[in-house]
C-alpha cells in the first residue's frame, strides 16, 4: 500500500527518463506517491550518445553553451511551475546559478548523489552542492566526504533501492534465453578491478560460460574479448539478462579521485535480490546490514574465493534458487524499494520546509 502526502506537491526533476535509470525510478515513485512532476532531462540539452570523435570534440566545445541553455530551461520551467521541490538526481550538469535561482522562487532543493566521488564527474557537481538545501548520499563515507572535501554539513547518507516497475521475476521465453543465458555475468562500467576479478575467472574457469555487459569494457585487455557483449542492458532487458543468469557478480567500485572509500554497497546490492535472481556479492562491512550472506546472497573477497563460489554455486543449483529467493523476500520485505526511500526523502522535505517557513516568520 502506498502512502499518499495529503497535499500533492509540485516537484520539478532534473533527472534522466530512460526506462532502467535509477533517476527515473525516482521519477515514477514521486508520481505513485501522488506528487506533481515536471522533469527537465539533461539529455534534452547535453547530448550525450555521441560516440564518434569527431561529434565528441563537437560537444566539448559547445559544452559551455549547452549548459546555458540548460540553465535557462530549468529556470524558465520553475518560474512556470513555482515547484515547493527542485529534486535533481545527481546533477552534472545543473549549476549552482540555476539552483540559486530555483531556490530564490521557494523551492526546496534537493540533490540524490549516486555515485562514489563527488570530484569526479565535471567541474559543476562540485560548485552546486554546497547551494543545495540537503544532499543525500548513497555512500556511508560520502557525509564526512561532502564535509572534508566541499565544506557540505548539510547531508545525510540514503542508500540505493530496487524499482518495482523494473526489478521483479521477468518469465523469460526461449528468445530471452537465447539472448541472455550463461553461468555467470556482470553488469555493470568497466574499471581495472572488476576487469582484474573476471579475467581471474576467465582463467581458472575457461569451460564456463561468461557474459559481461555494460560501457566502456573496450578498455579491456583482448583476453576477455569473446566474454563482452560490447553494450549495456536496461528497464526490463536488465532483469531478463540478471534471471537468466547462474550466479550475477556484484562487484564493487574502486576509490576516486576526492573519495575517501570505494563501494561498500551498490545499487545492484538491491536491484540483483529484488528480480529473484541470485547474487555472489563482493564482501563489505556494509553487506550485512541488507542481506545475509550464505543465506539471502553470497560472498567473496579475493579473486581466489569469487573462483571458489562460483564453482561451489553452480554445483548447487537448489542451494542457489533457495539463497536467490530468501534475498528477493528481503528485499521486499525490508523497505528497500524506491517508493520507501522516496518516503525518507520526503520526510526531509517536510523538516526542512517546517525550519525554512520558522525561520522567515521569526525574520
Amino acid at each position: 500500500m502506498i502512502n499518499r502526502m495529503a497535499k500533492p506537491l509540485r516537484i520539478l526533476a532534473a533527472a534522466e527518463l530512460w526506462q532502467g535509470s535509477n533517476a527515473y525510478a525516482y521519477v515514477r515513485a514521486f508520481r505513485r506517491l501522488g506528487h506533481s512532476l515536471r522533469v527537465v532531462p539533461p539529455e534534452n540539452y547535453v547530448p550525450g550518445a555521441w560516440h564518434s570523435k569527431r561529434l565528441r570534440v563537437l560537444r566539448r566545445t559547445m559544452e559551455a553553451g549547452f549548459i546555458r541553455e540548460y540553465t535557462r530551461a530549468l529556470i524558465a520551467e520553475a518560474k512556470q511551475l513555482r515547484p515547493h521541490i527542485f529534486f535533481v538526481f545527481k546533477g552534472r550538469y545543473v549549476t549552482a546559478e540555476a539552483i540559486k535561482a530555483i531556490r530564490g522562487l521557494g523551492a526546496t532543493a534537493i540533490n540524490f548523489y549516486p555515485d562514489v566521488s563527488f570530484m569526479a564527474h565535471g567541474k559543476y557537481i562540485p560548485r552546486a552542492l554546497p547551494v543545495y538545501d540537503w544532499v543525500f548520499t548513497t555512500k556511508t563515507f560520502g557525509v564526512t566526504d561532502l564535509e572534508k572535501v566541499l565544506g557540505v554539513h548539510t547531508a545525510s547518507f540514503l542508500p540505493h533501492s530496487y524499482d518495482p516497475e523494473t526489478h521483479f521475476p521477468v518469465e523469460l521465453d526461449d528468445e530471452d534465453k537465447a539472448a541472455y543465458e550463461c553461468d555467470v555475468s556482470f553488469v555493470g562500467t568497466w574499471s581495472p578491478k572488476k576487469q582484474n576479478l573476471i579475467e581471474e575467472i576467465a582463467d581458472q574457469l575457461p569451460s564456463i560460460r561468461l557474459r559481461i555487459w555494460g560501457g566502456q569494457w573496450e578498455s579491456a585487455r583482448p583476453s576477455l574479448g569473446l566474454n563482452i557483449e560490447g553494450r549495456g542492458v536496461f528497464g526490463l532487458e536488465y532483469s531478463k539478462a540478471l534471471l537468466a543468469s547462474k550466479v550475477n557478480l556484484c562487484i564493487l567500485s574502486e576509490a576516486r579521485r576526492g573519495a575517501s572509500s570505494g563501494d561498500l554497497i551498490t545499487s545492484r546490492t538491491f536491484h540483483i535480490p529484488a528480480t529473484g535472481a541470485f547474487m555472489l556479492h563482493e564482501r563489505s562491512a556494509e553487506l550485512v546490514n541488507y542481506f545475509g550472506e550464505g543465506t539471502e546472497c553470497g560472498c567473496f573477497e579475493t579473486g581466489a574465493e569469487l573462483v571458489e563460489k562460483i564453482v561451489y554455486y553452480l554445483e548447487r543449483p537448489e542451494e542457489r534458487k533457495a539463497v536467490a529467493a530468501a534475498g528477493r523476500h528481503r528485499a521486499l520485505s525490508s523497505g528497500y524499494s524506491v517508493d520507501c526511500r522516496a518516503t525518507e526523502i520526503l520526510k526531509k522535505i517536510a523538516e526542512l520546509r517546517g525550519v525554512r517557513a520558522e525561520t522567515v516568520q521569526a525574520g
